[in-house]
């Protein structure tokens, strides 16, 4: 999947959304928001000024050799699992949080 396409899934699975507004933010200004947040509001923030210059960042994962080679293929993909993912979320953010070491859910 497509970053776009999994932004996309995630907002109609989240929040029953076909459509996802998203904003181009020069990565000064992206670097300096993550900043801000880091240092003048309370609790962790998800976005760390570090990950910025990795924002735009193309990883393409292709197993055909593996599967040439090995005869291997995943068992699970991405936008198969995604919905069960997210339907855990839903169930039990507390739960999720903890079991994919991600620290406590962000509060409402």
């Amino acid at each position: 999947m497509s970053f776009r396409e999994l932004q996309t899934e995630i907002a109609r699975l989240v929040h029953g959304v076909d459509e996802w507004t998203t904003f181009r933010v020069p990565k000064f200004l992206a670097k300096l928001g993550a900043w801000g947040q880091e240092k003048f509001l309370p609790g962790e923030p998800f976005i760390r000024p570090w990950m910025i210059a990795h924002a735009d960042d193309h990883y393409e994962l292709d197993v055909s050799r593996a599967n040439s080679l090995l005869h291997w293929e995943p068992r699970q993909t991405l936008r198969r699992s995604l919905p069960l993912m997210i339907e855990a979320l839903k169930a039990d953010p507390a739960r999720f949080y903890k079991e994919n070491g991600l620290g406590d859910p962000p509060s409402r």
